[in-house]
């Protein structure tokens, strides 16, 4: 087993099946997985904002709005199928409740954004780990398409 981090703002694919994607830390943030089950490569993206604030030349995984499209491109590329791509989402939490952001609640417009730019893509979300307060990691294993999902107080569950 090969892990390979996907770290905050980055987007990472592979058709290795001993890797397993691993983002760390979902805390508002959203970790999208996606796989192709006929292809049997998959991504992962670690979307930190829903949208983009200016119009800046940063990391295309860093916003909901465009890691997706980003994701959804790579995997075309390397092969895969649109008809055949699943999306799992996890994170979104609102890891310090209570706490005032001019912003507002930045884990559920994330979720809110990735599941826009989901739905615009048509691709379908297998699975899920939102919401609460608590972070959470979570693992894309290439081989098998399994989605797991772990909190610090618990033990990894497939989603």
């Amino acid at each position: 087993m090969k892990l390979v981090p996907v770290k905050l703002a980055q987007v990472k694919f592979s058709q290795d099946d001993t890797a397993v994607l691993v983002a760390y830390s979902l805390g508002s943030c959203v970790g999208v997985a996606m796989w192709d089950h006929e292809f049997r490569a998959g991504g992962m993206a670690h979307v930190f904002l829903p949208h983009k604030l200016r119009d800046a030349q940063e990391s295309l995984g860093k916003y909901g709005e465009t890691a997706i499209p980003y994701l959804i491109s790579g995997l075309l590329d390397m092969g895969c199928k649109r008809e055949n791509l699943q999306a799992w989402i996890a994170g979104g939490a609102n890891v310090i409740p209570g706490l005032c952001s001019p912003l507002g609640d930045i884990g559920a417009m994330n979720v809110r954004a990735v599941r826009e730019a989901l739905k615009a893509a048509g691709i379908p979300v297998a699975g899920e780990d939102l919401g609460g307060s608590h972070s959470r990691t979570m693992r894309l294993y290439i081989g098998s398409g399994k989605v797991t999902v772990c909190s610090p107080d618990a033990v990894a569950n497939e989603i």
